[in-house]
């Protein structure tokens, strides 16, 4: 899997635009329409960043791997919290009354109930005072709460499919299989379509031989060793 585009065209940066795009439009959708008009525009903000993509050069091979991370593995996960994400706040997170401040009264009511019978209970040994007053702030601000989880559940399900992305890219473990045509293809962009060859040594430069002994032999060491001239005694 080699990118010669840029790390732009990352699978987790490339996600990221495209469920970004989704995220603009989804609240508009009906729930029987949702799911196919969120591939449309998985596919047509797909389709705007290849072009760019073959603009800068990219491998082919690469992008469909790309193009099925994308539509195949991340986008039926993401529809299917996007569907429910959007049901949830147009029924305002199915809280009793939709959450209006009528309800709000009412849970803050139910909250200093529990915390003065837990307090008052002799078998709970619990003797803070103020565990009532606390109660009754936790039931008053309970809608936005029951909000906030729910939208941090989606986001971090956004987030969590952007970084399997790129950690499925990212793994050499699950890559390290290409084969020849691929290296080849990857070799003849980056040389602007020419075949690389490997240069021809010239008569005047020493070819190197791989995995030739460079040991001397005997008779060789012999024929090399220099001659020392003993001078004769007078």
């Amino acid at each position: 899997m080699i990118n010669l585009a840029g790390s732009s065209f990352d699978f987790g940066n490339v996600l990221f635009a495209v469920l970004q795009e989704c995220e603009h439009q989804r609240r508009a959708f009906l729930p029987a329409e949702a799911e196919g008009k969120l591939k449309e525009i998985a596919a047509k903000k797909l389709a705007e960043i290849r072009a760019s993509y073959e603009e800068a050069g990219g491998l082919p091979s690469y992008w469909q791997l790309l193009e099925r991370e994308v539509m195949v593995a991340s986008l039926p996960q993401y529809v299917a919290h996007a569907i429910e994400q959007t049901r949830l706040e147009q029924s305002n997170y199915d809280l009793w009354r939709r959450g209006e401040p009528a309800s709000r009264a009412v849970y803050a009511l139910a909250g200093l109930v529990v915390g003065g019978l837990i307090w008052w209970a002799p078998f709970i040994p619990i003797q803070e005072k103020l565990l009532a007053p606390i109660l009754a702030g936790i039931g008053f601000i309970y809608p936005e709460l029951k909000r906030w989880v729910f939208e941090l559940r989606h986001i971090r399900t956004m987030n969590r499919l952007v970084a399997h992305a790129e950690k499925y890219q990212k793994d050499r473990r699950l890559h390290a299989y290409s084969t020849q045509k691929e290296l080849d293809e990857a070799l003849g962009a980056l040389s602007g379509g020419r075949t690389l060859q490997p240069p021809t040594p010239s008569a005047s430069e020493p070819v190197v031989r791989p995995f030739e002994s460079t040991e001397v032999s005997a008779p060789d060491r012999a024929k090399n060793r220099p001659h020392h001239h003993r001078k004769g005694h007078r």
